[in-house]
């Protein structure tokens, strides 16, 4: 059995699709399934949950193997240039099967022993329902911003919409319980909600500056720009109803710089002892924070606030203010009450964060 196809091609083909396979103790996970048929090759690559796949035209017989360490095969073929001739075959019967690969390209030629084909986990049997079209970047760009925000998944129960990055009508976002992050862009509009892991829109980047068609379906989505396909398990469950959550009074606004900010954080960060989380008490613009017996005590400009008095987790208001550095200032909005939410966001973004406020009580007392 023997195929051709364009030796640049393939090994970019193959770079692209390695970018999903990680170091497992599952032999076939580390390696990339290629199949040859009709006129095309198909590269595919698989973690069980998330499928990329990217194809090429091809010549020549129909034929599969599953090519083991992906990653140091495209490097060592980056120099072939021009056409990459495959050849396969075959030796012994059934668990005693072997594949040979021969690969030629000008003057060079590798002889490989690659993987059983049928040991590729099957990709899910899926129908989709609805689809729209949206820039990869910028929505990459967008869900890094909001990304941040995702729990942790330590346990199996955990609610999928507190590890998940969610989609509804033009808004993205995503929450852990005590913090919230959204983008909205009048722009996008998503025909049906749903959830995506965060490695699993890790990928979008594979797509650079172009326009995508994401497919959904009921269990599984698609991202495909015609060549290059990124298949994904959607989580199941209900999405956090974002509009619950934001206040629409607040008790008190004023405006911070978030470079100033969060060099005070820091400082506290690197001041406090302790593995517990650190609760800082704002007073008007001072920050109070205690750990073991020991008092720290900084103070940032903030006009307008000198009542206003909240206590905040203090990796959570870095997070945010590490989202906001480049900008000139940032508008905090108090929420209504000694526990109402604290909104945090800038002229000009779409973007918004929202920390929930934590018992005066527990935070550091003012010294």
């Amino acid at each position: 059995m023997r195929a051709k196809v364009d030796a640049k091609e393939f090994v970019q083909a193959l770079e692209r699709v390695s970018g999903l396979v990680r170091n497992s103790s599952i032999p076939v996970l580390n390696a990339v399934l290629v199949r040859f048929e009709a006129d095309h090759c198909t590269l595919t690559s698989t973690n069980i949950n998330t499928y990329l796949s990217a194809e090429l035209p091809a010549q020549g017989d129909e034929f599969a193997f599953l090519l083991g360490r992906p990653r140091e095969t495209a490097r060592a073929f980056r120099q072939f240039e021009g056409e990459l001739a495959l050849e396969q075959t075959e030796t012994g019967e059934g668990d005693r099967r072997q594949i040979t690969l021969t690969l030629s390209c000008g003057p060079r030629s590798a002889e490989l022993h690659p993987f059983l084909p049928e040991d590729f986990p099957r990709g899910p049997k899926w129908e989709p329902r609805h689809s729209f079209t949206a820039n990869a970047a910028k929505l990459y760009a967008r869900v890094e911003r909001v990304k941040y925000a995702v729990g942790v998944p330590r346990k199996e129960e955990a609610r999928a919409c507190l590890v998940s990055v969610q989609f509804s009508g033009d808004r993205i976002y995503a929450l852990d319980g005590c913090r919230l992050a959204w983008d909205a862009d009048p722009e996008l509009d998503i025909p049906r909600p749903f959830m995506a892991a965060p490695d699993a829109l890790e990928h979008l980047k594979l797509f650079g500056d172009q326009n995508v068609e994401i497919q959904l379906g009921d269990r599984f989505a698609r991202v495909t720009d015609g060549v290059t396909s990124l298949l994904f398990r959607l989580p199941e469950g209900e999405l956090f109803k974002l509009d619950s959550a934001i206040p629409d009074r607040f008790r008190a606004e004023f405006q911070v710089s978030p470079k100033e900010f969060l060099a005070e954080l820091k400082y506290l960060k690197q001041s406090l002892r302790g593995n517990r989380a650190h609760l800082v008490r704002f007073c008007g613009g001072r920050l109070l924070a205690e750990s073991l017996g020991e008092r720290y005590a900084t103070k940032i400009s903030a006009p307008g606030c000198e009542d206003v008095e909240f206590g905040f987790n203090l990796d959570y208001m870095m997070d945010v203010m590490e989202r906001f550095k480049k900008e000139p200032s940032v508008t905090m909005k108090a929420g209504v009450g000694s526990y109402g939410p604290i909104i945090i966001e800038a002229e000009g973004r779409n973007d918004h964060a929202m920390v929930l406020p934590v018992q005066l009580k527990k935070a550091a007392a003012a010294a």
